[in-house]
């Protein structure tokens, strides 16, 4: 099986180096030069919970001379979608299919509107990672990665990655409505995500300023009456509970945050500002998430300390 990894920072990195690990051949696509070119010479150094190895991958900066894939996991930040979607669309062979991994609203649209609903699957992860320096990537968090088809049928080739996946030590769960799932990370990345990020906290130090913790109490409140206009149905009864025990057990350094210390454009526009905007379009008040991203957005112009800049 050929495995296309578009989008090859932190959790590209994860998924691409545990599959490569098993004996899938693999392909980082990515951007970033210097990156490509460290996994391209040296393998893909991967240190962490997964254990210290390298991953002998092929590696380029776009679809031109990849060959053709049986799959192709979408892991680029959502404004880099649609160009994510045209690179597989060049590169998947006629019955290949994308999986997203990605965090946020609109991807899958995006995706299926390039590639059609029968060449997509959702899912979402729960692991995290940090990029260390060009190929190398330390494994920080590990969490589940759901998946599912977005007809809730128990394909083969569902079937087929579900067993790839857990030979790879990613805890996959195959989930009967990827959708309601999807809208349940969104959720938990709403309450922790931009917060740990204009704070630069770790979650499990969130709940430590009580104003801080009501703060993201009222976050995911108004995330949560979205859900609701939007037809959702979670199987979860109490999602801020949820949110506030999982965020006390977790000192990693969240994606968001590394995006503003690398100079890098973040998701905010497709989590707490998708909030703020749906919410107004639908009649709602979304006071806290809409601070929230206008201020992440400031964050976004502040100045990098010369020498921070990793791109990812």
């Amino acid at each position: 099986m050929h495995i296309a990894l578009i989008g090859s920072g932190n959790i590209g990195s994860l998924y691409g180096s545990n599959l490569a690990r098993i004996g899938e051949e693999v392909t980082m696509i990515d951007v970033w030069e210097d990156h490509v070119c460290a996994m391209r010479d040296d393998g893909l150094q991967m240190s962490g919970l997964n254990g210290t190895f390298t991953a002998n991958v092929n590696a380029s900066t776009g679809p031109e001379g990849v060959a053709p894939a049986d799959l192709a996991i979408i892991c680029v930040n959502t404004y880099d979608t649609p160009d994510a979607a045209e690179t597989a669309s060049r590169i998947l062979k006629s019955d290949g299919y994308a999986l997203t991994l990605q965090n946020g609203m609109g991807n899958l649209e995006t995706l299926v509107n390039k590639l059609g609903e029968g060449r997509v699957m959702g899912g979402l992860t729960f692991h995290s990672g940090d990029l260390q320096s060009p190929g190398s990537v330390n494994h920080t968090n590990r969490g589940p990665t759901y998946l599912g088809e977005l007809n809730r049928s128990k394909s083969g080739r569902l079937a087929h990655i579900q067993e790839r996946m857990e030979e790879a030590g990613m805890q996959p769960s195959v989930e009967d409505d990827i959708i309601t799932t999807i809208w349940s990370k969104f959720i938990h990345n709403c309450g922790i995500n931009a917060l740990c990020a204009i704070t630069d906290l770790r979650p499990g130090h969130l709940s430590d300023v009580p104003d801080l913790d009501a703060f993201q109490t009222q976050i995911i409140q108004e995330t949560l009456a979205l859900a609701a206009a939007s037809g959702i149905k979670l199987l979860d009864p109490d999602p801020v509970t949820t949110v506030k025990d999982y965020c006390r057990t977790k000192f990693h350094r969240v994606s968001m945050v590394q995006h503003l210390s690398r100079g890098r454009q973040t998701e905010i526009d497709a989590l707490n500002g998708y909030v703020a905007r749906r919410s107004g379009e639908l009649g709602l008040s979304a006071p806290a998430n809409d601070a929230l991203a206008r201020l992440i957005k400031g964050l976004q112009h502040v100045p990098q300390t010369e020498g921070t800049h990793v791109p990812e």
